[in-house]
């Protein structure tokens, strides 16, 4: 790896510092104007002892832009979540976003999700979710939307959480715990969460899952075959007393066996369920405590500092070590005429352990002088990820000496093991300084600029005892890169400039960056947006984007995974294989260029009725993938990733990630939004002269409906290579081909704290083309239907006199109501063992009850 920095980027880097030193003093210069300026946050004024501050909200800050969600504290509440965090979660997936939204906080911009997310949702007045191209303004990419956050101006609570889960199949529960303390007053907010959840193991065998036979016929309580020959005759006496020829027979149980007592049982294996020692779902424990803090510093100037530490662990059971232990016709306990083996599985389980520990800060400054606005962003992390394995150290048959009687002895522990270790320590450390605001006065408006410069450093260190060559190295990434976007508007019907037209405006972005590694690399963005009326909004854009991979994807530590179920496409079988993952040194920079159509239709204000769609067309060069388990076009492509014996059998494959040659996907996605108040609000007429009745509780109805239709998906994954039609049947992993059709929806009904939410999942049917035996067959992937169910009650609505239920909510939440699983055939109605339906979805039907108290 090139660690250094090449003379021709000295250019770059220069300027990108001047860029950061001189927008890091503006700031300071027009401290004087700050206060005398109107901007997007007002302060408070002199003489203003309420100590409060005027929040602005999204809408004053976007003027101009029509939010796709303008959620009030009722609507909040009806998504049942308790955190900002979750509710952005549940927001990005109604909205079918990948992207991560730019967010913005009474009128500031954040970093990090991590300055706001585990806030509790009591501190939110109002939420906004801007249409994509609308970040652009406050400093943000063409392709992200904002969402924009206003808290309430006082807020003090103690937030404590409480939610087991449950799988309704039996076998498996999880306790998640969080306890939060919240403080808000005007620009200064705090917060420290800590956060739990423990997930107990779940086994192969508590969901009948069915085991391929064993490469040799290994038990607990072995089996005797032949030696050398492993599948030939164990002897001839032996045949000769059964009447046929024997070639496995299961030992006895005692002592001291003559010939005779293999009779009974010859041909007939003993069996042991590997399911019992296998885990679906490994034991998890997850610790994650958090803390932030910000305030103003002075009338221009304001400062968040948030700290984050987490440790997750996980451990999982791998089946049984096995071992062929060779007797000898010199035993003196063998009954034999010849040598012999026995296949014998060790009595404790192979075991692995994963734990990853990490931290990361980060302190940004936000500066306002008069209509411009910037922010220093200085942020660090670090974390280290070990692995612990144990597995088989050698599959050479083990010798058994004369003196020792292998029926009388417990000749498994003698199996050989050896336990592999891993570890990966990487540190980032990040200065970034944005600045955005009007360059020039334009007729429609002002002309928005941004400008961003930006000094990373990165390093990995990984160690690796299964292969030293491989897994061993130091990397190290030095960044610097500096950004410019504009904003246009053309047309305005506010200011009057073309206002037939309606609102128009058009942006570009242009990012050059420099990488130690990888060189200089170039983003750059169009977009153009128009409203020609205020119901309907159109826009287009174009991005291409060059980056390098990711540290973790260049120097992540080999890992050697063995025992791993593998569907083995180009043979029908299901194998037991060793599974190599980690890094690969050699992969090159992806290039993805992102073609977007969107409109936005507002149809019925009252009943915030929106219909939206976008159609989406992406082609990515350099496609970096790690290497699926099993597709029978990938292993064609890269045979040296996938080893079989001499006898065909698939024993090893390599995971480790590479560049595919493109991938061009083509969809569309369609659907609406709806939130209407269906009745309360208002006290009812009273029903006699001079009587008063208690205001109701407004009830509120929220509807959502997405359609994704996928119109074409091709790989290449190497030059001279048919393309892969994942929408035909190709694929490059055993989920089956990309979905063509997938359908989501929810609907919400909120009364007083007390609501419903369904949401719904529907994924169309799917193909997976395997060559089996030079024959061509498929695989055909059933239609998924998902229906979860999320129900809470604020206690207080339920016993209004009782001081305890006042901040006091229950919920339940269901997860795959139905219990529905997707089933996978082939043409002749079978389905293979690896696509049994646990392995698609291992739990099935879940049940979560919350308690959450807020003090």
């Amino acid at each position: 790896m090139n660690n250094g920095t090449s003379r021709n980027s000295r250019p770059l880097r220069r300027f990108t510092i001047a860029i950061l030193l001189a927008g890091a003093a503006a700031p300071v210069s027009a401290a004087n104007s700050a206060s005398s300026t109107s901007g997007t946050a007002a302060q408070s004024q002199p003489g203003d002892n309420t100590g409060q501050d005027i929040v602005v909200t999204g809408q004053a800050l976007f003027p101009d832009i029509q939010p796709e969600r303008n959620l009030d504290p009722t609507a909040i509440e009806s998504y049942g979540v308790s955190t900002v965090d979750e509710l952005i979660a549940e927001l990005q997936a109604e909205l079918g976003d990948d992207d991560a939204p730019l967010l913005v906080v009474n009128g500031q911009k954040l970093n990090s999700l991590d300055d706001i997310g585990a806030f509790p949702i009591e501190v939110l007045r109002n939420l906004q979710v801007l249409p994509r191209g609308s970040a652009v303004k406050v400093g943000g990419t063409s392709g992200q939307r904002v969402i924009s956050l206003t808290l309430n101006a006082r807020t003090r609570t103690v937030t404590v959480t409480a939610a087991p889960k449950y799988a309704t199949e039996g076998d498996w529960h999880s306790l998640r715990a969080e306890g939060i303390l919240t403080y808000v007053k005007g620009p200064t907010r705090a917060n420290i969460a800590l956060r739990t959840r423990d997930d107990s193991s779940l086994l192969e065998s508590d969901r009948g899952i069915l085991q391929p036979d064993p490469f040799r016929p290994f038990a607990l309580s072995g089996n005797v075959i032949g030696f050398p020959n492993t599948t030939g005759e164990i002897d001839p006496l032996l045949s000769a007393l059964a009447g046929e020829t024997v070639t496995v027979a299961p030992l006895p149980g005692i002592s001291s066996p003559a010939l005779t007592d293999f009779v009974a049982n010859a041909n007939n294996p003993a069996l042991t369920d590997l399911g019992r020692f296998r885990t679906l779902r490994p034991n998890s424990e997850n610790y994650d405590l958090s803390g932030t803090f910000s305030t103003r510093l002075a009338p221009w100037l304001t400062s968040t500092a948030t700290l984050r530490l987490n440790k997750n662990a996980s451990r999982s059971l791998r089946g049984l070590p096995s071992a062929l232990f060779v007797l000898g016709v010199t035993n003196p306990a063998s009954p034999f005429s010849r040598d012999v083996a026995l296949a014998f599985y060790g009595v404790d389980p192979l075991r692995s352990r994963s734990e990853r520990q990490g931290g990361e800060g980060s302190v940004t400054f936000n500066a306002q002088w008069g209509s411009w606005t910037s922010d220093l962003n200085l942020k660090h992390s670090e974390s280290r990820d070990t692995s612990r394995i144990q597995r088989v150290a050698s599959t050479s048959p083990v010798p058994i000496d004369d003196s020792v009687n292998p029926f009388a002895t417990d000749v498994s522990q003698l199996i050989p093991l050896r336990i592999d270790r891993t570890s990966a320590k990487s540190n980032a450390s990040l200065i970034d300084l944005t600045a955005t605001g009007p360059l020039v006065a334009l007729p429609a408006g002002p002309l928005q600029l941004t400008m961003e410069g930006r000094l990373g450093w990165n390093s990995l260190h990984s160690e690796s005892t299964f292969s030293p060559l491989l897994g061993n190295g130091s990397f190290h990434r030095n960044e610097q890169s500096i950004r410019g976007a504009i904003d246009i508007p053309f047309t305005s019907r506010e200011n009057g400039v073309g206002p037939g037209i309606g609102d128009s405006s058009a942006d570009a972005e242009y990012a050059l960056i420099h990488f130690s590694d990888a060189g200089t690399l170039h983003r750059y963005a169009l977009g153009l947006t128009w409203e020609p009326t205020p119901v309907l909004r159109l826009r287009t854009s174009l991005e291409k984007t060059d980056a390098p991979p990711s540290m973790q994807l260049l120097g992540d530590p080999v890992f050697i995974n063995s025992n791993v179920r593998t569907f083995d496409p180009l043979t029908g079988e299901t194998v037991d294989v060793s599974q190599i993952t980690g890094g690969n040194p050699f992969i090159l920079p992806q290039s993805t260029k992102i073609w977007r159509l969107s409109a936005i239709a507002r149809l019925v204000p009252r009943w915030k009725l929106q219909l939206t769609g976008e159609y989406t067309d992406t082609d990515i060069r350099n496609f970096v993938s790690s290497l699926p388990e099993a597709s029978a076009d990938v292993m064609l492509a890269f045979p040296d990733r996938y080893v079989r014996d001499i006898n065909g059998t698939l024993t090893t494959i390599d995971l480790r990630p590479v560049n595919f040659q493109s991938e061009h996907e083509k969809r569309f996605r369609w659907g609406f939004s709806m939130n209407a108040k269906l009745a309360g609000g208002q006290p009812p007429p009273p029903s006699k002269p001079g009587e008063r009745r208690k205001r109701e509780p407004t009830t509120y109805l929220q509807l959502t409906a997405n359609h994704t239709v996928v119109f074409s998906d091709e790989i290449r994954i190497r030059p001279g290579l048919e393309p892969v039609d994942v929408l035909g049947g190709g694929a490059i992993g055993i989920g089956g081909g990309r979905l063509r059709h997938q359908v989501d929806g929810t609907a919400a009904i909120t009364s007083g704290g007390i609501g419903a939410r369904v949401g719904m999942t529907w994924r169309g049917p799917s193909k997976l083309q395997s060559r089996i035996g030079g024959t061509t067959d498929t695989l055909n992937f059933s239609p998924v239907f998902l229906l979860n169910l999320r129900a809470f009650a604020d206690m207080k609505r339920i016993f209004p006199s009782s001081r305890l239920a006042r901040g006091f909510r229950l919920s339940v939440d269901v997860i795959n109501l139905t219990n529905d699983r997707q089933k996978v055939r082939d043409s002749l109605g079978n389905t293979p063992l690896q696509f049994q339906p646990a392995y698609r979805d291992a739990l099935g039907r879940t049940i979560e009850f919350e308690i959450r108290k807020v003090f």
